[in-house]
């Protein structure tokens, strides 16, 4: 019998051994913490308040979050902000939306607050912030990442916060054509004529030659031959040298009937 007890404590030993090993490592198996969902607050107004409402007081570029409470440790807490354009001021209303841009981040126990900034894909007119405890982005891209649409939403059980609101866009004005004008041609400014100024026609000057002075005993047939000289026409001579012509001819005429009559005498 003694002999079989010593033949069999090696395995109790060895058995003993593997069932304190067993022992010691199952609490370890159990020590990863539970983290749950996140203790999150937020603030729109540059942190000073903070709430942990399910309605945001007011639309907000950049939202600041931060873990509330004591955190456990190791835990990773992924937050995300999606803006998007909607149809309508309410979640009821909202309709159809429209992806404009997001920002996440993922906080824990050394940091435990971080600013959410979508500035720039704010919504113009009507439009929808959410708030959610993941680190997924919802566009729309595929069937695992939908976008928002009432009722449904892609974020159910874990929306932190939304805001819907904002007004309607303004009416796009129906461009109207411009009336086209006519360009007027410039007048066009025919150039005139210098004037055509004649030359001056040189008057001429009467010859200062005297005439000679007729006889008393001038016949009247030679007063006649004299008087029914025909006028010269003006034919561009001198009228100086015409006259002078008539006056010599005159003389001829005088000196003739002067030399007949002495002829008769004798």
């Amino acid at each position: 019998m003694h002999d079989h007890l010593r033949r069999s404590l090696p395995a109790l030993t060895a058995l003993g051994l593997t069932a304190a090993a067993a022992a010691i490592a199952a609490p370890a198996a159990h020590a990863d913490p539970d983290c749950g969902r996140a203790p999150v607050q937020y603030s729109v107004d540059g942190g000073a308040h903070w709430t942990a409402g399910a309605t945001m007081p007011a639309e907000s570029a950049t939202v600041q979050v931060r873990l509330a409470g004591e955190p456990a440790a190791g835990c990773d807490y992924h937050l995300s902000l999606g803006s998007y354009a909607t149809q309508g001021p309410t979640w009821a209303t909202s309709g159809r939306q429209v992806f404009l841009g997001w920002a996440t981040t993922t906080l824990t126990r050394a940091h435990y607050r971080d600013t959410l900034d979508v500035t720039g894909h704010l919504p113009r007119c009507y439009g929808e912030l959410a708030l959610y405890a993941v680190g997924e982005k919802y566009d729309g891209a595929d069937s695992d990442h939908p976008l928002p649409h009432y009722p449904d939403e892609p974020f159910s059980g874990l929306m932190i916060a939304s805001w819907n609101g904002g007004t309607a866009c303004a009416p796009t004005p129906t461009p109207t054509p411009t009336d086209t004008l006519t360009p007027t041609a410039a007048p066009t400014t025919t150039p005139t004529a210098a004037p055509v100024t004649a030359a001056p026609v040189p008057t001429a000057t009467p010859s200062s030659a005297p005439a000679a002075p007729p006889s008393s005993s001038s016949s009247p047939s030679s007063r006649a031959s004299a008087s029914a000289a025909p006028a010269l026409a003006a034919t561009g001579a001198d009228d100086g040298l015409l006259a002078a012509a008539a006056v010599g001819a005159l003389a001829l005429v005088a000196a003739g009937g002067a030399a007949l009559r002495a002829g008769r005498r004798r």
